[in-house]
């Protein structure tokens, strides 16, 4: 069957819960795509929500909408998404063990999902079956079927999604009001569900009911960067729960740690400071004597002041011990009352590339 004259059926017809998809060729530009229309009793207003969204999204870990398009078939008309073909596995629940790959998949789900936050989305169905994983190792978001405009349409008088990864809110009385707060709820319950003990019986409720503590006593061996924003993710009060970009930042912090590398130019001088070599000492001298110096301590995930000998100025602020020492700033030495020699102090910016 050629569709619209142009994409022709090569797979099976798949229903999901609230549409249908078929796998086929586009003979216009020799790919593979999923054509996505709606099952009969469905909503017609979800297909419109999902065209919405996809329309706003260009992420690399979110599926992309490829064409909009509508065709007959035995006197009925269907209106479809032609979206671009993923092909690989679908997350599951008890197949990770915490480790660099796990860390590597969540970070792309929260991507994705800041990057949907960002266009004024909230996608409302976030669990293992709507994430798919290439054989490269590239994670997307591939249904939009619950999504709604922030602000907009983000109410219903019923709740849809999956047990258990709907959040608490979305379990009251109606009308139901849903945030991106909803996302990150799913997004943590996910992130206990994928590791190999399973999801802890305590969110198995209905309602849900997490302990304080499901975090770390679940996921144990966990970086202890993500375990407490984790926690917040899981939060009754949706308003406590962090925004998807925090966990983006935290999940940056694990996966980048390491890999920073700093660089300090005074005169003719310049000081690396990195994993192999973490301590710099800065300073100005006349050969003998220091007149102002300043330690510098990578800690893997930034540049931290451990001491200081005489004036030494970050930015025009006074250097003291504990400060955190910013992306790119210049150090001026005090030599003598009145006399300063500057410094430039510049930190490559690793993006994380999975």
């Amino acid at each position: 069957m050629l569709i619209c004259g142009r994409y022709e059926a090569t797979g099976a017809m798949k229903p999901g819960g609230m549409s249908v998809t078929y796998t086929c060729t586009d003979t216009r530009l020799d790919r593979s795509v999923v054509i996505k229309t709606l099952q009969d009793k469905s909503d017609p207003k979800r297909l419109k929500d999902k065209q919405k969204a996809l329309l706003k999204v260009r992420s690399n870990h979110v599926v992309q909408l490829l064409d909009i398009l509508s065709f007959e078939s035995h006197g009925k008309v269907y209106d479809c998404l032609v979206l671009e073909h993923i092909e690989g596995e679908d997350l599951k629940e008890g197949e990770f063990d915490i480790d660099q790959r796990y860390y590597s998949t969540l970070w792309q789900i929260a991507k994705g999902l800041e990057e949907i936050h960002s266009a004024g989305i909230v996608h409302r169905d976030i669990k293992p079956n709507n994430i798919r994983v290439t054989k490269d190792g590239l994670v997307k978001i591939i249904d939009f079927g619950l999504s709604r405009e922030v602000g907009v349409d983000n109410s219903t008088k019923g709740a849809y999604g999956f047990l258990p990864y709907m959040a608490p809110e979305l379990l009251q009385k109606p009308p139901v009001l849903f945030t991106t707060a909803t996302d990150v709820y799913s997004f943590a319950v996910l992130a206990l569900s994928i590791v190999k003990a399973g999801l802890p019986p305590s969110l198995k409720c209905v309602p849900p009911a997490p302990a304080p503590t499901v975090v770390s006593s679940h996921l144990v061996g966990l970086d202890a960067v993500l375990m407490p924003i984790l926690q917040r993710c899981l939060d009754g009060n949706p308003e406590n729960r962090p925004a998807i970009s925090d966990v983006v930042q935290a999940f940056e912090r694990v996966l980048l740690r390491d890999r920073h590398r700093a660089r300090i130019v005074i005169g003719g001088n310049i000081s690396e400071i990195s994993k192999s070599k973490r301590i710099a000492k800065p300073n100005v001298s006349n050969g003998k004597t220091i007149f102002a110096q300043i330690e510098i301590r990578y800690d893997g995930n930034g540049f931290i002041v451990d001491s200081v000998t005489g004036v030494v100025n970050i930015n025009n602020t006074t250097a003291a011990p504990g400060a955190k020492l910013p992306m790119s700033c210049v150090l001026a030495f005090q030599a003598q009352p009145g006399r300063f020699y500057y410094a430039t102090f510049d930190v490559s910016n690793p993006e994380y590339l999975p």
